[in-house]
């Protein structure tokens, strides 16, 4: 198991090292199928995600592992600036030596001293040439003939200064002016970039209150009832508490929906996926409204705080106690 572990990640490096990047995502995420907790796969994972809130939860996951990993408190300053910064950051692939590191600085001083060498010789030959050929620059002239041109006409008008003649003047100078017209009409298409980015599900914007709606003081019906202010789940037979624990709610840009809906689909396992992330094996899955579901949580261990596309995310051990408690048809009761 441990060689496909470690044959998987030396294919996954090299896939993303030479700019394929699919090809790499690939490799690592089959190796966390065999290694859920494998540190170095997680934070090539969160280096690999487009979406900055993916590469927070594959970076949580891998504090959550090994809390005192160095590269995993860096990884996540980067992923925290990266969200708040309005500039994309790349930073470099997460190094496994020292080594690497020592090559990559002694490659960039050889870069710079050939470039610096590659000017000196050009300017030399440049100057050689102007000094020992004054023809070539001749022969260059007719490049910048548009320029020739501009200030040719100025010249030919003046000639009968003297004369009432001088008022076309102004005329040839403002025949340039067409010119920039052009350049400046492709600007609308920048615009076009913003409104092409991929939104994440949505849900519909929840009421700042709701109150939750209990079922009779004598009935028996199974009901669970979960708080997005608190960021609290409780399952209730009745009006009577059963068992209470934290979750993880939507962040801001992607919130749970609120309102009153019923499960209608369980599955032990399943893979979700949404723009720039992947979680294969979400553990103890309860799916009430579309998408969205009640279900287990490998990835981070932050509950208590919103973190989910939507969903909500439960401790694993709580999601299979609910997963066994709740049936296919199980109120779920959303509210602030």
């Amino acid at each position: 198991m441990e060689d496909r572990v470690t044959t998987f990640l030396r294919d996954g490096q090299a896939a993303a090292r030479a700019g394929r990047r699919a090809k790499a995502r690939r490799k690592f995420r089959t190796a966390l199928i065999f290694d859920p907790a494998n540190v170095t796969a997680l934070l090539w994972m969160a280096w690999l995600s487009d979406d900055p809130r993916a590469s927070l939860a594959y970076i949580a996951r891998a504090l959550s592992c090994d809390p005192c990993n160095p590269r995993a408190h860096a990884a996540l300053r980067w992923a925290r600036r990266r969200v708040t910064s309005p500039v994309p950051l790349k930073p470099p692939p997460p190094s496994t030596s020292t080594a690497s590191a020592s090559h990559h600085r002694r490659s960039h001083s050889v870069a710079v001293v050939a470039l610096g060498l590659l000017a000196i010789l050009i300017g030399g030959t440049l100057a050689w040439s102007f000094l020992a050929d004054l023809p070539v620059l001749a022969a260059l002239a007719p490049t910048f003939s548009p320029t020739t041109t501009v200030a040719t006409s100025p010249t030919s008008t003046y000639t009968p200064t003297p004369m009432p003649t001088h008022t076309p003047t102004p005329t040839p100078t403002l025949t340039p002016t067409p010119t920039l017209a052009p350049t400046l009409t492709p600007t609308p298409t920048f615009t076009l970039t913003v409104t092409s980015r991929p939104v994440l599900p949505t849900a519909p914007p929840p009421p700042p209150t709701v109150t939750p709606v209990l079922p009779p003081p004598h009935s028996e019906e199974r009901w669970v009832d979960v708080d997005l202010t608190r960021q609290t789940l409780t399952a209730y037979v009745g009006q009577t508490p059963v068992r209470t624990t934290p979750i993880s709610t939507g962040l801001s840009r992607t919130p749970t929906p609120v309102g009153q809906y019923r499960i209608y689909l369980k599955l032990r396992y399943d893979d979700m996926s949404g723009p720039g992330y992947y979680l294969p094996d979400v553990p103890y899955t309860m799916y009430f409204y579309r998408g969205y579901g009640l279900h287990g949580t490998y990835w981070h261990n932050n509950f208590g705080h919103p973190m989910s596309h939507g969903c909500v995310n439960l401790p694993t051990p709580e999601a299979e106690w609910l997963f066994n408690w709740a049936e296919v048809g199980t109120l779920v009761n959303v509210h602030y």
